[in-house]
């Protein structure tokens, strides 16, 4: 009880803290409101944005350098003939093989147990996949490259973010740094990674934007990737009310915007229509709309608050210390949760970073660890794209530090992309 108190007294603090920095936002103080005009008339005077195809081409690069040197890896650790499509099929490992499966059989085919297990894996990229698989008949190579043009298409989204919220330094840093983050060669495998950072990071911008339409579907399509997409609501409905300013006096002018942008409110949940689409799906196949709650049990998952979450990892990690499963799985997500914790804390001391950025950041890193049977914490933040931009900002100016951010992430890609296509714990 008392290591859980201790533990969320600063999990607590950043919520209260975040929370005030959005009450700023949302024009608490004439002062706050009058910086956050400023801001919004200086929104469309910054610099052209960039030619996006050098930053589609950069990730795209990136990705076929780290599938080369995933192949140069199997071919060495083979004592046997191993043709190209052997080597893809050795990447067929841990969820990428249900995904092929889902893809190939459908979710009522797919069975274990008579039981459809596999509802628990959202539906937009098995569709996305499958309609792909009509011009490339091979399904892992369809996936792999449907999950390696989305991750360059979405790394275009997060440049485009990180260029208007701060300049094209700090865009192309945060692209750098998530290209080479230790678990994004995930990026380019059969699962929905890449389709989720495409559709995550195109919401949060449209988001930015104030262009509530495409929000509402690219939200949408990030609710379907994945159950934690919902959470682009959050971003959008923040960045509504910033420009609403409801809290600034007097109170009738707050409330004569509102009703100016009432319509745009609906848009807002736009994402939810992933949701009921995804619970439409299990009804169809097994009749009620949350079975996929059910077979979660089957997988060990379901909610557990995140200092619960810390304290089995820490426990598994001294109890199988001398074991690779600790250094494969638990290890990397307790160090990957006190940077990226770290990161988020360093980032409230600047104005230039957004409350919706900052809140998304919060509530995607403690809905990420608060699972029950965590042992793909890596790969989920791989997609936490808005710490990547946060990053960049606190190196900005910082070479040194810059230079050793980018050489341990490489490393570690290094590293892990071995362990991974050697069949190591690493999922």
């Amino acid at each position: 009880m008392l290591y859980n108190v201790i533990l969320s007294v600063p999990i607590v603090l950043l919520f209260c803290v975040l929370l005030y920095k959005c009450l700023l936002d949302f024009g608490l103080s004439p002062k706050s409101a009058k910086h956050a005009v400023l801001l919004e008339e200086d929104f469309d005077c910054r610099a052209a944005y960039p030619n996006e195809w050098k930053t589609f081409g950069f990730a795209l690069g990136v990705r076929v350098l780290v599938m080369v040197a995933a192949l140069f890896c199997i071919m060495i650790g083979s004592n046997e003939q191993v043709s190209l499509w052997d080597c893809l099929a050795k990447l067929r490992l841990w969820d990428a093989n249900h995904y092929i499966n889902l893809i190939d059989k459908g979710y009522s085919a797919y069975q274990e147990n008579g039981e459809h297990l596999f509802l628990v894996f959202y539906p937009c990229y098995v569709w996305l996949v499958r309609i792909v698989k009509l011009i490339i008949p091979n399904t892992e190579l369809a996936g792999a490259l449907v999950s390696a043009l989305c991750f360059s298409w979405g790394c275009c989204w997060v440049h485009k973010l990180a260029f208007e919220s701060y300049d094209k330094s700090v865009a192309d840093d945060a692209v750098l740094f998530l290209s080479v983050f230790p678990f994004s060669f995930f990026f380019g495998t059969v699962m929905t990674e890449g389709l989720f950072l495409l559709t995550t990071a195109a919401a949060l911008y449209y988001a930015h934007k104030h262009k509530w339409l495409a929000f509402g579907i690219w939200g949408a399509f990030a609710a379907l990737t994945r159950m934690i997409g919902i959470l682009v609501v959050l971003p959008g409905v923040i960045e509504f009310f910033k420009s609403v300013k409801p809290l600034v006096v007097p109170i009738k002018a707050s409330m004569k915007r509102l009703a100016q942008k009432a319509m745009y409110i609906p848009l807002l949940f736009l994402p939810c229509l992933g949701m009921l689409g995804y619970w439409l799906l299990n009804y169809l196949v097994d009749g009620n709309p949350f079975a996929y709650m059910i077979h979660q049990q089957h997988w060990y998952q379901g909610p557990m608050w995140v200092t619960d979450t810390l304290k089995y990892i820490v426990s598994y990690l001294g109890r199988q210390f001398q074991q690779s499963m600790a250094w494969a799985v638990w290890l990397p997500e307790l160090i990957l949760f006190i940077v990226f914790f770290a990161i988020l804390v360093l980032s409230l001391r600047s104005r230039k970073n957004s409350s919706s950025i900052l809140a998304y950041a919060f509530c995607y890193l403690i809905a990420n660890y608060s699972l029950s049977w965590l042992l793909s914490g890596g790969r989920y933040l791989s997609c936490g794209f808005v710490f990547f931009i946060l990053l960049a900002a606190l190196v900005k100016n910082r070479s040194e530090l810059r230079t050793y951010v980018i050489v341990v992430e490489s490393l570690f890609l290094g590293i892990f992309l071995f362990g991974y296509v050697s069949g190591t714990q690493i999922m």
